[in-house]
């Protein structure tokens, strides 16, 4: 398939309200794992020495700060909802995987596209789709924040997602 053709729009309201749902929720969840990083890196410096799983602990602690820097830096959120611009085009499956880890992961891999590469699906909506099917996306140009993805016009956006 050759580059699949790219649209740009306007956001219009809806647009907006999904992607400062979807960064709300985003954030929340990152806060939840700075605290839950930081009481383990507290509690394993508080045990006697310091190796490397203490050293990896305090790393990814710190590490995580790095979003809160906004004061030196846009976001792509950021970016994004200034420029309210939206981007629409179609992708064709490339290949369909499943992997156990604790949980089943259904993910669908897109054929050469500089966007988006891959999306996990829920299991009801990984059976929908095919190797070939040509899904329907939306998403916001700066932040890749999905707006819409369809196949076969059926919506199939993971809600876990964000």
């Amino acid at each position: 398939m050759n580059q699949s053709k790219k649209y740009e729009a306007p956001f219009t309201e809806d647009d907006l309200k999904i992607i400062r749902s979807k960064s709300k929720k985003s954030n929340v969840a990152w806060f939840i794992a700075n605290i839950i990083l930081g009481v383990i890196a507290i509690g394993l410096l508080k045990q006697p020495g310091f190796g490397f799983v203490e050293f990896l602990a305090c790393f990814f602690f710190a590490v995580s700060f790095i979003p809160y820097l906004r004061f030196f830096y846009k976001s792509p959120t950021e970016k994004g909802l200034e420029a309210k611009i939206k981007v629409s085009t179609e992708l064709k499956v490339k290949y369909k995987r499943r992997d156990l880890d604790n949980f089943y992961h259904y993910e669908i891999e897109f054929e050469q596209n500089p966007d988006i590469d891959k999306y996990g699906l829920l299991k009801k909506d990984f059976e929908k789709v095919n190797v070939g099917d040509v899904i329907y996306i939306e998403f916001s140009k700066y932040g890749r924040w999905i707006l819409k993805i369809e196949c076969n016009d059926e919506d199939i956006e993971n809600p876990n997602n964000v």
